[in-house]
């Protein structure tokens, strides 16, 4: 009788311990990079996002704070936020203790801030190069990751001759791997030579809109980016799109909250809270990489091996009870 529940015993503690295998090991340090791109103004409670400490900051796309003692990042998003950007921000560095600003939002997309390098230029020499007298660092204007993006921001700095102090760059990426992702932002780095901060990024396929991301696609993209991006010291800040109810065009699996402004299980894997959650498939590179979404868990090789080890021990432990 012994013998019969220690086997009993064993054979539950295994099964159990093969399936938890996909609950996604994190890694995950608790750092201070993790950011919020925050559209919602005080309509949703951003303090649920605050919970463990890993969130330290958010940006608006905009001069504008709310109501919140989380550090602010204030933005000169475009022409059209001049006049705001201008007659507000000297008050707002006084009031919240502005440390860093972003400069304009995809200043090479039409339907963004729509700038020429040279306009760019000139706009940070009259508007953002003033403010480092005040001790002020300032992020680049934040291309898209079109190849376009990459190209005016180097024509940027050109046209700037040397007047503009870009501490750090900010950038942003849409696409559905992780490895090309990591791979991206090595090369903006070693290019421009200075810090990153990631002001956007999801698992979203502007190039065909029928080739999105899935749920578990999502949860193993945003976990790997962000254990590269939390392990690798060129990066000091990031922010993922997005913390919205409403996702302008992006997947909606990549929301951290759900419709009614309540953060959901990819919140809650953003802020730490709670581990990495797939239903048994998704692919950290995209739907159609082998293993995705048709083909299974997209894990080390290493943890495949020993998640089939612990399913067939627990296999030949309950053949071995029914023969007692």
């Amino acid at each position: 009788m012994v013998c019969v529940t220690a086997i009993i015993t064993i054979f539950t503690i295994t099964c159990v311990s093969a399936l938890s295998a996909f609950s996604i090991n994190r890694g995950v340090a608790n750092t201070s990079k993790t950011g919020l791109a925050w559209p919602n103004g005080d309509s949703v409670d951003l303090g649920q996002y605050r919970t463990t400490g890993k969130v330290s900051w958010y940006y608006t796309w905009s001069p504008f704070s709310i109501d919140t003692d989380l550090e602010f990042v204030a933005m000169l998003w475009g022409q059209k936020s001049v006049d705001q950007f201008s007659s507000t921000i000297n008050d707002t560095i006084a009031k919240r203790g502005v440390k860093a600003i972003l400069g304009m939002n995809e200043p090479q997309e039409p339907g963004q801030s729509n700038l020429t390098a040279e306009q760019g230029a000139e706009m940070w020499k009259a508007y953002l190069e003033p403010l480092r007298s005040q001790g002020i660092r300032l992020g680049s204007p934040a291309p898209s990751s079109a190849p376009s993006g990459k190209i005016w921001l180097q024509d940027f700095l050109v046209a700037c001759a040397g007047a503009c102090t870009v501490d750090f760059i900010a950038l942003h990426y849409y696409d559905v791997n992780a490895t090309q992702f990591k791979e991206y932002l090595t090369d903006y780095h070693q290019t421009f030579q200075r810090p990153l901060w990631v002001t956007e990024w999801a698992c979203q396929n502007f190039n065909d809109l029928q080739a999105q991301c899935s749920k578990d696609d999502v949860v193993l993209f945003l976990n790997e980016t962000q254990i590269f991006m939390d392990n690798s010291d060129f990066v000091e800040r990031y922010a993922w799109f997005g913390a919205m109810r409403d996702m302008s065009g992006v997947n909606q699996a990549d929301a951290l909250m759900d419709s009614g402004g309540k953060i959901n299980a990819l919140g809650k894997q953003y802020i730490g809270s709670e581990p990495p959650q797939t239903s048994g498939g998704g692919n950290a590179d995209g739907p159609m990489a082998p293993g995705g979404r048709d083909g299974g868990v997209s894990i080390s090789s290493s943890s495949s091996k020993w998640i089939g080890f612990r399913a067939t021990n627990a296999i030949l432990l309950f053949f071995a009870f029914l023969l007692i």
